[in-house]
């Protein structure tokens, strides 16, 4: 029977937990058969091939799955793809397919399904792609059932690991042409995963059922309901009344008082670094042209202060773009230690002492997001910068607002996580990439440095890995001098549970997985 997804904007319902395939999603919590995890943001959209962001990927591997996938520890394994070889010039690279495997609907899951999935990807015309590091791939062909020959413009090592990358999610060609769904646009995905997309109800919860054809091993719970909770004290308290099992983003002030009694936490120290991003090329305020300025803005915030008085321990101090647990990552030979004395000295001789400064933050999307926010603003004002915050917003409308073409950027500088979904620097040194300049990529920093993107390009191609690392190293540098952003910590991602539940799991590309949950 056709799925249909429910619109509805009542935010009091969340905390009711009323249900119901036509309108909410049904059933109590803390059963054997539904597991309830409060999350904090709404979804943008479930086209695999539109993915930009963790919060929504991680709820949509459940369903979609890939040619390989992330593991707790970070390693890569197979998944969908069981055995994959490149050729000797490193243009190409062969998948062995796993065999058996069928789509929710029934179809096969074959190399004839997976190419019509990697053509959407690179395709202009699939309804806001964003192919992120697949844009290397040239084409795709159907070598035989089982074997599927993926074509690059130019050689990309970490290809395997990327393919772990939610973009590149399986889902049935079939479905793609049934209502709503379109080849360019996919509104309710048709998986091969352990759960399927059951309801989904604008601002109060997304639903998922059991798949019980999965090929795999089969999920303990029958149901996972995520509740749309954007305020981190009232996720606390659905999971302290009951009403979930499962709690994302906690309050971090409470992280030191969850980790006592009947509810745990899981930390993931993660590959993402929460920044303060600058429009280098802002037309509202031109002084964040001026790399000089960039760097006092980088000087003026006391990163341990946020740590300790903001994060209670959900970040750690970074000296580089990167966080060590990223391949290509290196130390900077000159930190931004915190120097107000320096930030006012580099503001006054580029002529920006006292400038205007407007600051956007999303709210419930990472870890004390606008709180951090806010201490930030604050040190900002103490060096003389006249800075204003806006209030939040939801995440679907935050993300509209920023990766726009130049001349439609109205942020100044943007509160943003970014790391790398595989744990390699080739994506997460694509931020600051020419090439990826919106509407082409997700450069919201509109820095347009074409020695950095030939180096990152050269990592990406090089076969040694020492060569890589040094191509890594060396952009990083460019990049750090430049300062297109404030690099503000390591996120250490904690996700709650109840003693109740047990196989939750938090994973260094920021994503938590509860789809192997069990009851405790």
């Amino acid at each position: 029977m056709k799925r249909r997804l429910v619109a509805a904007t009542l935010a009091v319902l969340l905390i009711a937990g009323c249900s119901g395939p036509t309108g909410s999603s049904g059933g109590s919590t803390a059963s054997a058969n539904v597991l309830t995890t409060a999350i904090g943001f709404d979804i943008d959209t479930l086209d695999p091939a539109a993915q930009v962001t963790t919060n929504v990927m991680q709820l949509l591997k459940m369903d979609v799955e890939t040619f390989t996938a992330m593991k707790p520890d970070g390693s890569i394994a197979p998944s969908l793809a069981t055995e994959w070889s490149t050729a000797p010039d490193g243009l190409s690279w062969t998948f062995t397919l796993r065999e058996g495997v069928k789509f929710q609907d029934g179809e096969p899951f074959d190399a004839t399904a997976a190419k019509f999935n990697f053509d959407r990807v690179i395709s202009p015309k699939t309804f806001k792609a964003a192919p992120n590091v697949l844009t290397v791939i040239s084409g795709v062909e159907v070598v035989d059932a089982t074997h599927l020959k993926i074509n690059l413009k130019k050689p990309f090592g970490p290809l395997p690991a990327a393919l772990s990358f939610p973009v590149s999610g399986m889902i049935s060609p079939k479905s793609a042409t049934v209502a709503p769904n379109t080849v360019e646009q996919i509104k309710e995905p048709v998986g091969t995963g352990p759960y399927k997309l059951a309801n989904y109800t604008k601002g109060q919860d997304v639903t998922f059922e059991r798949n019980a054809t999965y090929w795999g091993e089969k999920p303990a719970y029958a149901k996972q309901v995520f509740k749309i909770v954007p305020e981190a004290s009232a996720r606390e308290a659905l999971l302290k009344s009951g009403g979930a099992d499962v709690l994302a983003a906690p309050p971090a002030s409470s992280l030191p008082a969850l980790e006592q009694g009947n509810t745990k936490v899981i930390w993931a120290d993660t590959s993402y670094v929460i920044q303060l991003v600058f429009n280098t090329q802002s037309a509202s305020q031109p002084l964040l042209k001026k790399p000089d300025v960039r760097r006092a803005l980088n000087y003026a915030v006391d990163r341990s202060a946020i740590i300790k008085s903001v994060l209670f321990g959900a970040g750690k101090e970074i000296n580089g773009p990167l966080p060590g647990n990223v391949f290509g990552s290196c130390p900077m030979p000159k930190p931004y230690n915190y120097n107000p004395d320096e930030a006012k000295k580099l503001l006054s001789a580029a002529g920006a002492a006292g400038m205007k400064l407007s600051v956007v933050s999303p709210n419930g999307r990472y870890v004390q997001d606008y709180k951090v926010a806010e201490a930030v603003v604050g040190q900002l004002r103490a060096v003389g910068l006249d800075v204003s915050l806006a209030n939040p917003t939801d995440w679907p409308t935050y993300l509209s607002q920023l990766y726009v073409p130049l001349d439609k950027a109205k942020n100044e500088a943007s509160l943003l996580g970014w790391g790398t979904l595989y744990g390699d620097a080739s994506q997460s040194l694509l931020q600051m990439r020419n090439d990826y300049l919106p509407p082409n990529g997700l450069n919201a920093t509109y820095w347009d440095n074409a020695e950095y993107t030939a180096l990152v390009n050269k990592g990406n191609e090089a076969t040694d890995q020492n060569e890589r690392k040094q191509a890594y190293c060396d952009a990083q540098k460019i990049a750090w001098d430049a300062a297109p952003v404030i690099w503000l910590y390591q996120l250490r991602n904690p996700v709650v549970t109840t003693d109740k539940v047990t196989n939750v799991n938090g994973l260094p590309n920021l994503m938590f997985e509860t789809t192997w949950a069990r009851p405790a």
